[in-house]
């Protein structure tokens, strides 16, 4: 399978429990000449460590969420640049609320 793998012979393919496995261009090609449609699921394979990531991201957002006006994704640097001077000149330029006893 290796040795497929490397001559691009695989649409995808990974591992599972020290198992290998994949989907053949091959078996593509003969499910089209036969005048059929290949449904595909695919999943790609997840780093273990992003999955927890997005768990943890998930119940802090769930759990300190109510504390924060603006979410920034930064996909596009741009945009996200935008977003940030929009958002803090908006601030800048109106009335805010804060407890007595920061003030004092």
């Amino acid at each position: 399978m290796v040795s497929d793998i490397e001559s691009h012979e695989y649409l995808e393919y990974g591992t599972h429990e020290d198992a290998m496995y994949g989907t053949k261009l091959d078996t593509i090609r003969k499910i089209h000449a036969q005048g059929k449609v290949a449904i595909l699921d695919v999943e790609p394979q997840v780093d273990g460590s992003l999955e927890r990531l997005a768990k943890e991201s998930d119940l802090l957002r769930q759990a300190y969420g109510h504390f924060f006006d603006l979410t920034v994704v930064n996909n596009d640097i741009e945009e996200t640049i935008h977003t940030l001077e929009t958002t803090l000149e908006a601030l800048d330029n109106s009335p805010q609320w804060v407890p007595v006893s920061w003030v004092y």
